[in-house]
Order: C-alpha cells, then sequence, then structure tokens
C-alpha cells in the first residue's frame, strides 16, 4: 500500500476551477507506478522479463469532484488478485482537509509480450506479493453498454505524447477523447462523477472516431461513448460517462 498528497498544479485546472479529469488520472498513474515498483511489478520492471500490464477495465466514481481549493489530493492506492487473471487496484481519495471525495478501480490482465497471452496470476512468480491479499468486498465487475445511436461524432489523430511506455495510447487519453464529446454546455455546468470504461485493444499511432450518444439514468446526465478506428471501424473501447 502506498500513500501521499500530490499537489494540485495550476496548468491541472479548467476554467471552472476543477482538476481536470486527465490530470486526476495522471495522479493515479504515478501512485500505481510508485506501489508496483516497491514489489518489482513496475511496467518498466516487468518488461524486462517480457511480461507488462495491460488495462482492461476502470471505473472511477466521485462523491465530490476535486477542485483547486483542495490545495493537495490525499490518495491511498494497493492491488490485490480479483477473480482469475485479473489483477485489481483501489485508490481512495481525499482533499487536504480530510474530505473524502471518492474511488477508482483499475482492473489489470499480465500479458506475455513474446507469446502475446495472458498469464494467470497463480501460474507467475513476480506476482507473489499479489496473492492472499484480497480484500472482504470487493467492486462489482465493469459492463459498460453497447452504444446503438451515434448522436455526437469526433475525430483524434494519436500524437507521440499520447503513447506510454507500451508504445501504444495512454488510457488517460482515451477518457479525455470521450469526455470531450458531450454537448458542449454539460462539463459548462456538470462534472464526470462516475466514468467506467472497457478497454478491448489498444490504439497505436493511427486516427480514431469517439462516437456519442446520451443514455438514460436517475444518476445524472448519461452518455456512451465508443472509440474506433477512423476507417476500419475496429473497436478500441466503450466507455460511459455520468455528469452531475
Amino acid at each position: 500500500m502506498t500513500e501521499r498528497e500530490i499537489s494540485i498544479p495550476f496548468s491541472g485546472v479548467d476554467p471552472r476551477g476543477r482538476v481536470k479529469f486527465n490530470v486526476l488520472l495522471e495522479m493515479f498513474q504515478e501512485m500505481a507506478d510508485v506501489d508496483a515498483s516497491k514489489y518489482n511489478l513496475s511496467v518498466r520492471q516487468t518488461l524486462e522479463h517480457n511480461i507488462t500490464w495491460v488495462l482492461r477495465k476502470y471505473r472511477i466514481d466521485l462523491s465530490r469532484y476535486p477542485v483547486k481549493e483542495d490545495s493537495v489530493i490525499h490518495i491511498k492506492t494497493y492491488a490485490e488478485e480479483y477473480k482469475g487473471l485479473y489483477s485489481l487496484r483501489t485508490f481512495k481519495l481525499w482533499n487536504k482537509a480530510g474530505d473524502y471525495l471518492g474511488t477508482a478501480y483499475t482492473w489489470w490482465v499480465l500479458l506475455d509480450t513474446v507469446r502475446l497471452r495472458p498469464i494467470r496470476l497463480d501460474k507467475c512468480e513476480l506476482t507473489e506479493a499479489l496473492k492472499g491479499r484480497v480484500s472482504e468486498v470487493l467492486p462489482d465487475d465493469v459492463k459498460v453498454p453497447e452504444l446503438k445511436n451515434t448522436e455526437i461524432e469526433e475525430t483524434w489523430k494519436v500524437r507521440w505524447q499520447d503513447l506510454d511506455v507500451n508504445d501504444h495510447t495512454n488510457h488517460a487519453v482515451y477518457f479525455s477523447w470521450a469526455l470531450d464529446t458531450v454537448p458542449d454546455d454539460v462539463p459548462e455546468k456538470l462534472s464526470p462523477m462516475f466514468v467506467e470504461g472497457e478497454f478491448l485493444r489498444p490504439i497505436p499511432r493511427t486516427r480514431v472516431r469517439c462516437l456519442t450518444e446520451s443514455a438514460k439514468s436517475n444518476e445524472g446526465e448519461c452518455y456512451l461513448h465508443s472509440l474506433r478506428h477512423l476507417d476500419d471501424d475496429t473497436e478500441y473501447a466503450k466507455i460511459s460517462s455520468v455528469w452531475r
């Protein structure tokens, strides 16, 4: 487990004084890397063994959206086994005053980069530190509904700075594309409080289109997003966002 405070950068605040969503995800990534490195399980360390972590699912569930007045965000993170192939990493966050802000979960699969096959955690010596670490209450699985009727479409180019150490588009970019396609008035008055993603395949240096449609929800304004190849329609990820 790793626990620390991360200052909110001036450039990480949007015009309405909220922490930019991608900046929040970057904080989580930094925390995950620090924690995993303690057990020789960071991406850079596992790549030395021709193994890497691949993100499959993500859930961000905020009770209060972080803002610049929070000054810092206090984050606690830890990883554990989750039903077979998955490793679950949990993040809990508070502001400097100690007010609870929310929780995030990420589901990961360990991939053999030579055979391009997932590795069972209980069959891998590297993941010994994760064995037997299971919370009493685990979160429900992520299941993002299929998008059926496109209402908004935007196209994007994967830039060099969008790539991560696996030479694929970083997952924070996926969310940035998706959340940027909601109607213009939504981010002016609302914040993305509950966001889920299913990552189906990595995005290389290419061009991508994001399809978005509104969906019914009793929890706020809800949107479904689908990230696809610009030409052949290969689906890379499904994302849902609830704004309140």
